[in-house]
């Protein structure tokens, strides 16, 4: 077997088209695969296109199409040795199917026929379906998030107003009422937070040991539990979730540990890839295990435990993860581990 045909055979198996042009754009090399698409989609023509030039063809369709322009544009930078690589995603429907395709141009020389360029044309629909559907759920829970926002936050203040003042009356109900409230507060706020959270995230440089301390003071209120770091660092996080999420965790190492009579001591710490926080209170319950797996969760927050549903969706969106055990204390350890320390 020849080189030749050696070379032909292992473009023909690729699943992607392929195409070699000349100096001057023209086509001298298709693979299978691009003779192939061009017969299932009735194309006028030699179905190789050997001959053809490309970049003419672009041209014809600059005025209709943006992309058009682009990769004609980035074949001849190509070719007078611009630049080293032309990447574009582009949209190829029929009038039965939505298609997307990745083209990749990158081009070489000879010794003896000088430059060329070898474009690549794959398919990417699954991928792209893929993406427009989950970007459409997002949207669509986005939406939902800020209805139930502007629809909830007017009268939600209303009450918690009326509820401040009856505090002082009424005693120890108007007391409840308004820690109820101020929890369906704080739900609707966390929700929207974190539906209105991309996947990009500004990450920067964080002081472990000072944002534990400035968001154990913010949370606590002036309850007589102990509150200890034992190690710090520097993490890279946004430090707007990161504050978000320990506010969330020591909130609900608050609620689950204010049990009557029962001491109260949090200690939190820095581990080789990540950091801990435990707690002397009850030992993990059923619904605390199932919440940082994330079941049964709406907009990525489960409502029977909202702090510790927070926490996981945070962790998430920074590649980190969530788990509970039993701690040393006699309560629970929560650790977070995939951190990157700086």
């Amino acid at each position: 077997m020849g080189d030749e045909s050696l070379i032909e055979r292992g473009f023909d198996e690729l699943p992607a088209e392929v195409a070699i042009l000349d100096s001057h754009g023209d086509i001298i090399y298709t693979n299978r695969s691009w003779r192939m698409f061009a017969g299932a989609n009735d194309y006028v023509g030699d179905h190789d296109s050997i001959g053809v030039n490309y970049l003419l063809v672009c041209e014809a369709a600059r005025d209709e199409s943006e992309t058009a322009g682009v990769v004609a544009d980035g074949i001849r930078a190509l070719l007078d040795g611009e630049q080293d690589l032309l990447t574009v995603e582009y949209p190829c429907h029929s009038p039965t199917v939505y298609r997307w395709f990745l083209m990749h141009a990158v081009p070489f020389d000879t010794p003896r026929h000088g430059r060329f360029v070898i474009v690549t044309h794959l398919d990417i629909t699954e991928r792209r379906l893929v993406e427009l559907q989950v970007n459409e759920k997002n949207q669509h829970l986005l939406m939902l998030a800020r209805v139930l926002s502007d629809e909830l936050k007017e009268p939600l203040s209303v009450a918690l107003e009326t509820a401040g003042r009856l505090v002082a009356k009424d005693g120890p109900d108007a007391s409840k009422l308004s820690n109820v409230l101020a929890r369906i507060d704080a739900i609707i706020d966390q929700s929207v937070t974190l539906a209105d959270q991309t996947n990009t995230l500004e990450m920067t440089s964080v002081d472990f040991r000072e944002y534990a301390n400035t968001e154990w003071n913010e949370v606590d209120g002036g309850t007589e539990t102990t509150f200890t770091v034992k190690h710090g660092g520097m993490l890279s996080a946004d430090d707007h979730l990161f504050g978000l999420l320990l506010a969330s965790l020591f909130t609900h190492i608050l609620d689950r540990s204010s049990l009557p009579g029962s001491p109260s001591e949090v200690i939190t710490g820095a581990t080789r890839d990540g950091f801990y926080v435990v707690d002397d209170g009850p030992r993990p319950s059923d619904e605390e295990r199932i919440a940082t797996v994330g079941e049964n969760q709406i907009l990525g927050v489960d409502y029977d435990s909202i702090e510790l549903s927070v926490v996981r969706r945070v962790a998430d969106l920074h590649g980190w993860k969530l788990g509970i055990s039993e701690s040393e204390l006699g309560g629970a350890r929560f650790e977070i581990t995939g951190v990157e320390w700086l």
